[in-house]
């Protein structure tokens, strides 16, 4: 990270918000400068539809970028700057490459390996061969759509709580210890911005309102159980006609409403799955 031996043993400030802020986005700025560098290359030699996975996907090239920057101890190009350096500020001192990996991990991966396992364990116990009795296969239905509902809402509530006080950009960085100190340039002041603070306050209002949405969907769902055998084959955006196509990830929807919602955006209306219009499934004898 370039930092002399004799900045452990000063008192380091953490930088402010609006530093943070924009080194992140000037990193993610040069990301998808590379996105569209590497799609004009795949177009020119003919394998775009190969690479397209990892063009549409910004994390391999967030991780590869990462193992440039902060994997062999630089610098990113935003922390360069705004002039700020990744730094344990409990500990005063230089994060190790372990801490700095997994809190690259966990930015990148943690949220969507996490209810990617969700999604996975549910499909578990729905599947015709569980063991699981009924009373514990809702059970665990009701407790994993919580917790997946709820993941996204946390990662927003820390970021709220960011924008607020400051510390740790990311929930990942949190767990893994790791924050920002300003090293060069101007130092950051003591006070902070009163527009970030409101900004933080309306995103905690934000999640409290996601929360409560949640809830009520939940309780709907649960009240509309005992008729989900007259439903469970109807199209889940029109909840009209029978449903006639299905997504990879086993969500029912008839083929005009899937059809064109696809041509917007290639994600499962309800799970936001990946989903190339290409691998819809005609689904037969419901």
């Amino acid at each position: 990270m370039g930092i002399d031996e004799k900045w452990p043993r000063r008192k380091l400030k953490c930088a402010n918000q609006a530093e943070i802020l924009r080194s992140h986005q000037r990193d993610d700025d040069f990301v998808k400068y590379l996105q569209e560098k590497l799609s004009e290359i795949s177009q020119n030699f003919g394998v775009h539809r190969t690479l397209l996975p990892y063009i549409r996907s910004d994390i391999p090239l967030k991780l590869l970028y990462f193992v440039f920057t902060s994997g062999m101890g630089n610098q990113t190009l935003g922390e360069e700057y705004t002039g700020i350096v990744q730094v344990n500020l409990e500990k005063q001192k230089v994060p190790t490459l372990t801490v700095r990996i997994l809190a690259a991990i966990l930015e990148c991966l943690g949220e969507r390996m996490l209810l990617k396992l969700l999604q996975q364990f549910q499909a578990y116990v729905n599947h015709p061969h569980s063991e699981l009795t009924p009373a514990a296969v809702t059970f665990f239905n009701t407790l994993l759509s919580k917790l997946r509902t709820m993941i996204p809402i946390i990662v927003l509530f820390h970021k709220g709580i960011f924008y607020i006080y400051g510390r740790y950009y990311s929930l990942g960085k949190r767990i893994a210890g790791l924050d920002y100190t300003k090293v060069y340039g101007s130092r950051p002041v003591d006070t902070i911005s009163w527009g970030l603070r409101l900004l933080g306050i309306a995103t905690l209002i934000q999640c409290l309102l996601r929360t409560w949405q949640s809830s009520t969907l939940q309780n709907t769902t649960v009240a509309n159980i005992s008729n989900a055998k007259y439903i469970s084959h109807k199209c889940q955006l029109c909840l009209e006609a029978t449903a006639t196509t299905a997504t990879l990830c086993g969500h029912l929807f008839c083929w005009n409403c899937l059809s064109e919602w696809l041509r917007v955006k290639p994600q499962c209306p309800f799970c936001r799955e990946y989903v190339p219009p290409s691998r819809i499934v005609h689904v037969m004898n419901l």
